[in-house]
């Protein structure tokens, strides 16, 4: 039996409570939508909450430490260490400025 039929079947008094008790879960869902905290959201691998100065920062670190390694070292090398750094930088990142949500 589909939920139409069971609708028709309703009393009037069920029927109502029923439209009742949906329009209550409706309002309660947009008042909790309402009231949520906005923010916590995904920013992107450098977080766009850094400040423009923040992000040149790490920016400038990252490519120093990379022409370091290519001006320094043999080639092979230079592919491992610098894999390295672009793993390593997020979390230097994180624990050097702290998170930033």
């Amino acid at each position: 039996m589909g939920s139409k039929q069971r609708t028709q079947r309703r009393s009037p008094a069920d029927a109502r409570a029923a439209r009742e008790a949906r329009a209550a879960r409706r309002q309660r869902r947009e008042a909790r939508r309402r009231t949520r905290p906005q923010g916590r959201g995904r920013v992107g691998w450098a977080g766009l909450r850094r400040s423009r100065r923040q992000r040149l920062g790490i920016a400038a670190i990252a490519l120093a430490a990379i022409a370091a390694i290519w001006i320094f070292t043999d080639w092979q090398l230079a592919i491992g260490l610098t894999a390295l750094v672009l793993v390593a930088l997020p979390a230097v990142v994180v624990l050097t400025m702290g998170r930033r949500y």
